[in-house]
């Protein structure tokens, strides 16, 4: 029996003596599994385990001496720290000057090198990117080699929960009806068969729900529709019969996990299928029959699934407003709590989880808490540990970014807190932040607006300040499914999709000084119809999470007379929908929290 590897050094020395046993010059690691999911299973973070690099975003090269981690702006201070001694740099993914993976082993690596990589931890895009960079010097890129299982003696087992009906209270919507419309979708677009691979998509689509993932109620699966068959492919033991009953009863077979590669070799010659390139993995696209007809776009149920039905929007309304109460218990509790020195990163994030663990239909978190005080709050993912946790005081922020899942949606918000003496500089801070969050809220736009056409609104709030935040502005959530969902987002990226009325989105712009504070606030908000005049359609925005925004650290002559009027009426609103689900202790302290300014 081998021994697991304890250390970071002793891993890259196994995978290097691997490397050169197959003549490969690099080799490239990631934590995605076949589906390129966001929280994959702990099964394939392999990543994670060759570099030390807990991040949930990054990708790495190794090579025989040397290599590199490529991450994105909420890493950079922790991938520094962890990737210490390791002999990795880092690499500041999304910044002009630094090249990605794929030009820098163009560079790097000399004519007729070879690459290697478990193909089915790479999308089939990044493979069209990384065959199109190195067939300039020859470089050879082969996917049949997972060196990290050769060498990872104690890796985790692949998940095997059993998947669970999403009711159809919830969904809003029948699986008939959504196949239905998917399959419209495919005549009007010449397809013949549909190959769904990205997970969210597959359990919104069969209104399931699974537990492969802490943070994600997904099942690694596939999914296969054409006109008159539709196939999931999935573990078969975690498919209890009753759900397996329920979707043969509605024309759904389903087969193992592994029968996709055999399913698609079996389609006929010159028959269109298409597929997302940036969650399918390389291996399956790879080994197509090449005569198929393939068609590269996102899955019909991605842009669905974005647009909420009544129902859904409903149940999240619903649910936003529970999650709120409990968002309150725990603000209510530190404020009690800070000033007894008995308060710690780890204990806040366990109070706040006790409170949603009490509401009716509690599933799991929606990513792991952020919970970082002082300069811990300026590394955007932080995630304390025993060894990092740190206690909270009162003469600093503690930033706490949390949420859950429950069967009627997904939440997820921030808050800021700050319990003592406040500085001038830090008032100012906080009140940019809130700022920011108002003029994004308070948009109103044309039919066919982008979220990169109104990403501006908030950070431009900082850039007159010369301050800036390396993220996102906003993202869509799930309804009970991934807390990151897209196609819409307010980013400074070119995503070409424009906001549509029923769609959900974050707001949560912030400032991080390093090796001092974090600062975010954050709401869900949802796209409404305003009016239609002679100019076109206007849309805006209306904000479904409710929980206060805390006041004392607000310098109010900062704040124009039209965001001071938001807040107070925010507040009134909050005051208002959460009141009857708390106690008169905790009534009276939301009466306090949300006095008007």
């Amino acid at each position: 029996m081998t021994l697991p590897l304890s250390s970071v050094s002793e891993r890259l020395n196994a995978l290097r003596v691997c490397m050169k046993h197959h003549d490969f010059s690099a080799f490239i690691v990631t934590n995605y599994d076949p589906h390129h999911s966001e929280y994959s299973a702990e099964h394939w973070f392999s990543r994670q385990w060759i570099t030390g690099f807990t991040g949930s975003s990054g990708d790495a090269v190794i090579t025989q001496n040397g290599g590199g981690l490529w991450t994105d702006g909420r890493y950079y201070i922790q991938a520094t720290e962890q990737l210490a001694g390791t002999g990795i740099d880092l690499f500041k993914a999304r910044l002009t000057d630094t090249p990605t993976i794929p030009q820098w082993l163009e560079q790097t690596l000399p004519n007729g090198s070879k690459i290697g990589v478990d193909g089915r931890t790479i999308s089939h895009e990044f493979l069209t990117q990384l065959t199109s960079a190195c067939s300039k010097k020859q470089i050879e890129v082969v996917l049949i080699h997972d060196l990290i299982g050769e060498v990872w003696s104690d890796r985790p087992s692949r998940p095997q929960q059993p998947v669970f009906e999403h009711a159809t209270q919830y969904a809003g919507e029948s699986v008939s009806s959504k196949l239905s419309r998917i399959r419209q979708s495919m005549r009007e677009d010449n397809i013949q068969h549909h190959l769904i691979a990205t997970l969210d998509d597959i359990m919104w689509t069969l209104n399931i729900r699974g537990g492969d993932s802490p943070y994600c109620p997904v099942s690694e699966s596939y999914l296969l529709i054409s006109d008159s068959l539709v196939t999931l492919f999935i573990a078969q033991a975690k498919l209890p019969a009753s759900i397996k009953q329920n979707l043969l009863s509605i024309g759904i077979d389903s087969r193992p996990y592994e029968e996709i590669e055999k399913a698609l070799s079996n389609l006929q010659d010159n028959e269109s299928l298409r597929y997302c390139p940036t969650h399918t993995d390389s291996l399956l696209i790879s080994a197509l029959n090449t005569l198929i007809d393939t068609v590269e776009g996102p899955t019909y149920a991605a842009l669905m699934k974005s647009i909420k039905n009544p129902i859904e929007l409903e149940n999240m309304e619903h649910t936003l407003c529970l999650d709120g109460s409990a968002v309150v218990k725990f603000s209510h509790w530190l404020t009690e709590n800070v000033d007894t020195n008995s308060v710690c990163e780890l204990s806040a994030e366990q109070q706040l989880m006790s409170y949603r663990k009490e509401l009716p239909g509690y599933i799991s978190e929606s990513f792991h808490t952020i919970a970082g005080y002082a300069e811990h709050g300026a590394k955007m993912h932080y995630a304390a540990t025993e060894e990092s946790n740190k206690q909270v005081e009162s003469n600093n922020f503690f930033l706490v970014d949390s949420g859950a899942h429950y069967p009627g949606g997904t939440t997820d918000i921030t808050r800021t807190f700050h319990f003592g003496k406040i500085s001038e500089s830090q008032s100012r801070d906080y009140t940019l932040v809130l700022k920011s969050v108002i003029r994004l809220t308070q948009a109103r736009f044309l039919k066919g607006t982008r979220g990169c056409n109104l990403d501006i609104l908030a950070r431009g709030v900082l850039w007159q300040h010369g301050i800036d935040y390396k993220c996102g502005t906003g993202h869509g959530v799930g309804m009970c499914l991934n807390v990151h969902e897209g196609p819409q987002s307010f980013s400074q990226a070119l995503i070409d999709q424009p906001l549509e009325p029923c769609m959900v989105i974050t707001n949560e712009p912030g400032i991080y000084r390093d090796g001092q504070y974090g600062i975010r606030i954050e709401n869900i908000m949802k796209v409404v119809e305003l009016e239609e005049t002679d100019f076109g359609q206007f849309y805006g925005f209306e904000t479904i999470t409710l929980a206060p925004i805390q006041t004392t650290a607000i310098i109010t002559s900062m704040l124009e007379l039209g965001e001071k009027e938001w807040l107070n009426n925010y507040h009134k609103t909050v005051f208002e929908k959460l009141s009857p689900h708390l106690d008169d202790e905790h009534i009276q302290w939301l009466a306090q929290a949300t006095l008007a300014i």
